[in-house]
């Protein structure tokens, strides 16, 4: 839809939210926007961190009585009531099947869903049985999948970065807090710190909340800062190091997390997690660097590592395909262009695609 619209976001809107970066893009390319987020906010710190893991449990138990539910509902009924919108982005899996089929009643929008998680956090997969006018996801492979259950509905549309919150404030520098060999940002699960044990040998900062308490860190424990880093900081972070290591959860089939689209846009050398799909975003070894596996990991570390000229080359590279091709404002144009049938959402890769070379 080419003409500006009145659009309903809803998830959540926290910092670098998924929902926020909809939100403010939607704003900036001249579209009515209005928020509603479902749940619970997030509180601040690492004692908040805790605290909303028990409130969550306790919400989810709660949202299965039918009384509670409907009161939590009426919150959004209530948001309709202020006025028309003609189109609806759902930012999660938050709704239930009955839930869409009222929201689309009350609104007369068209609405979609645009789901941020990899498959594995799919858990009760409500949109499945949601009358949806399209659903978009972000792993080819869930797509391939659901399309055959779901049909025509389910669109590909990878993850983007937001140039006006990933980028480093004109003169501001860098700091010698985030210098550093190797980097990375997000949070400190099984897989990333089975990963990152065996880089002990390096310098290493980890950015994130606090790991779960069960976790058992070893050397990771030196390399995790303690905090999560967002926008100019994340710019800071990502510069700061020679290399940025992505590895990406073993959950994103053949699919790319957003910490790609990030270090690309912020202008970061980045190492990434082989995945099929990468190679329709981004040229290998020319815009990013992958590996496969933690030997070819060390590997292309001790190579890179002295090497600045083909960092900053490469780096320089895949920070222009990012802000020619994968930023929100792309995204969004697309996900509009598939709702008013001019477009199909973002190209699945080649046929044969899925086999490892």
């Amino acid at each position: 839809m080419t003409a500006p619209s009145t659009i309903l976001v809803i998830g959540k809107f926290y910092t670098e939210g998924f929902a926020l970066h909809i939100a403010e893009t939607l704003a900036a390319m001249g579209h009515g926007v209005r928020r509603f987020e479902p749940g619970m906010s997030r509180l601040p710190g690492r004692v908040g961190q805790r605290v909303d893991q028990v409130r969550s449990v306790l919400h989810g138990a709660s949202d299965n009585v039918p009384l509670v539910r409907a009161r939590r509902m009426r919150a959004l009924w209530k948001e309709l009531e202020r006025g028309p919108v003609n189109i609806v982005i759902v930012c999660h899996d938050f709704l239930w099947p009955e839930d869409v089929s009222e929201l689309k009643r009350r609104s007369g929008a068209a609405v979609t869903l645009w789901f941020p998680d990899a498959i594995v956090n799919f858990r009760k997969a409500f949109f499945l049985n949601a009358p949806y006018d399209a659903l978009f996801f972000k792993d080819p492979y869930a797509v391939s999948m659901l399309r055959g259950v779901l049909g025509n509905r389910v669109f590909y549309l990878p993850e983007a970065f937001n140039p006006d919150r990933h980028r480093l404030p004109d003169g501001d520098g860098i700091g010698n807090e985030f210098r550093c060999d190797i980097a990375t940002a997000g949070n400190l699960h099984s897989w990333r710190v089975a990963l990152f044990r065996q880089l002990d040998a390096y310098d290493v900062r980890i950015w994130g909340a606090a790991p779960p308490l069960w976790l058992p860190l070893g050397p990771v424990k030196a390399m995790a800062r303690g905090r999560a880093v967002f926008n100019a900081d994340k710019a800071r972070a990502f510069l700061g190091a020679k290399i940025v290591v992505n590895n990406l959860h073993y959950g994103e089939i053949w699919g790319a997390n957003v910490r790609i689209f990030e270090a690309a846009g912020i202008g970061a050398f980045q190492l990434v997690d082989w995945r099929p799909s990468l190679s329709s975003l981004f040229v290998d070894g020319s815009e990013l660097v992958t590996f496969r596996g933690v030997e070819d990991l060390k590997r292309l570390i001790d190579h890179y590592l002295p090497r600045e000229a083909e960092r900053l080359e490469i780096a320089e590279a895949g920070k222009r395909r990012a802000h020619a091709e994968h930023t929100y404002r792309h995204r969004l144009a697309l996900l509009l262009a598939t709702l008013d049938g001019s477009q199909c959402g973002f190209p699945l890769p080649a046929a044969g695609w899925s086999a490892a070379p």
